[in-house]
């Protein structure tokens, strides 16, 4: 065990290793993967091979806290082949053994300790770390030099400063202790560690939310449905019997209906949940024209009743855009609120298509014009939300408008609201849709 001045000499008396010229770009390269970590351990991997590389070290571990068991497991190492390296991986570091490391005797920066226990201490379960196990017993020489029980360790916390793992340096190239310029480059990787960590973490708590989501939704989708269904054709079954009461008539007829609605809304609510989930895929030219053609010819077929008058001012041209087989949704669900939402006997509504610029990226904008109740601008920023409170709830208030947020924006598109009449919301509405222009082929 080395005394104070020993140990105030080996912080002066080292070799200088100069951080590498392309240490900056390496940083970078592994801060990309670290912000989009999806796999830890290929990122853990990563930051010890790029370290290791880097500052021409010999030997090299990543170890990660074991939440539910309270030990540290080994997640990534450099410098172990073979079984020796799936050896290492299986061992653990308890929380008493990371104490005795964090002694105040050991530490050399913040988070930083420079262990050098005495051969006595030697712990024979840490035998796959060395590289040469017969030097263990040898006496230290210089404190510049490395011994082969020496071990640098980088320690990354939490935000309460607790451990939550740590880099372990089991052995540079030059068998010289590394000097503070190194270390303080070195200590930038225990930092990328840690945060490559908490975004692993936030990212498997997105994953299992989605898949909760996910779950739930087919059971809405078709246990839910499939019991909506049988209680639909039993009330088909019995509106059919004969000698009943106008009122019973009258309620079968409601109650079918209501059964149907819950029936399109569960497929409503199992669409959004695959859009948003799994984004649009098959992203091709879309003519848009069409779809609004096809788009406007479903909504007047469903109008029950209603004159509805659609004017296509298409101007005969041929407009593509980024986009997929879900495109017709979002028009039938906009042009359906403008039929729904129209007090007038006779109902109007005005389609048209012009160029839309946004920092020189080319859109088409769709603009669907209607003369309906309208929507105050207290609910424009909101219309397109999932669910809206209160009992004044704006045209499209319901899943239909976020199934058009959801595809518009998987779509890399805008979707917005304004009046009809500027100013003058009860004038009716102006919806618009800009997707992105692409070209036939």
């Amino acid at each position: 065990m080395q005394n104070s001045s020993e140990r105030s000499k080996s912080k002066t008396s080292v070799k200088r290793c100069p951080v590498p010229a392309k240490f900056a770009g390496d940083i970078l390269e592994v801060l990309s993967d670290v912000m989009s970590v999806e796999n830890l351990d290929r990122v853990l991997q990563k930051i010890a091979s790029t370290e290791a590389e880097l500052f021409s070290i010999r030997g090299l571990l990543i170890s990660v806290l074991d939440e539910n068991e309270q030990v540290f497991r080994i997640r990534a190492t450099y410098g172990y082949e073979g079984a020796k390296a799936d050896k290492i991986k299986k061992l653990t570091y308890s929380q008493e053994r990371m104490r005795k490391d964090l002694d105040e005797k050991y530490r050399i920066a913040d988070n930083v300790y420079f262990v050098r226990p005495p051969p006595e201490e030697y712990v024979k379960s840490d035998e796959p770390f060395y590289f040469n196990i017969h030097d263990i017993t040898k006496p230290r020489t210089e404190p510049s030099e490395w011994h082969e029980l020496d071990y640098l360790k980088f320690v990354f916390t939490d935000r309460e400063g607790r451990p939550k793992g740590y880099i372990e340096i089991t052995e540079p190239v030059s068998k010289k202790v590394i000097d503070k310029e190194t270390v303080d480059a070195l200590t930038i990787f225990s930092h990328l560690a840690g945060v490559a960590i908490e975004n692993a973490k936030m990212y498997q708590t997105q994953v299992e939310a989605a898949q909760r989501t996910r779950f739930l939704s087919d059971i809405i989708a078709h246990d839910i449905n499939n019991y909506n269904q049988a209680v639909t054709s039993y009330l088909q079954m019995a509106s059919a019997a004969q000698q009943l009461p106008p009122n019973a008539v009258m309620y079968l007829d409601r109650a079918s209906s209501a059964a149907w609605s819950i029936s399109e809304l569960i497929q409503r609510a199992d669409k959004l949940a695959k859009i948003e989930s799994e984004g649009a895929e098959n992203l091709g030219p879309v003519e848009l024209g069409e779809v609004l053609k096809e788009s406007a010819a479903e909504v007047q077929r469903n109008g029950e009743g209603k004159t509805v008058k659609m004017d296509l001012r298409l101007g005969g041209h041929r407009y593509f855009v980024t986009a997929n087989e879900l495109s017709k949704d979002i028009f039938v669900n906009i042009l359906q609120n403008a039929v729904d939402y129209d007090p007038h006997e006779t109902i109007a509504v005005e389609v048209t298509i012009g160029e839309f610029f946004v920092d020189y990226r080319r859109y088409w904008c769709v603009s669907v014009s209607d003369n309906g109740i309208g929507i105050p601008d207290s609910k424009k920023n909101i219309v397109f939300g999932r669910f809206i409170e209160g009992s004044d709830n704006p045209p499209g208030g319901g899943l239909g408008l976020s199934i058009v947020r959801a595809i518009v924006e998987a779509y890399h598109g805008m979707v917005w609201v304004e009046d009809r009449v500027p100013g003058q919301h009860s004038k009716g509405s102006v919806f618009r849709v800009a997707l992105p222009m692409t070209s036939e082929k």
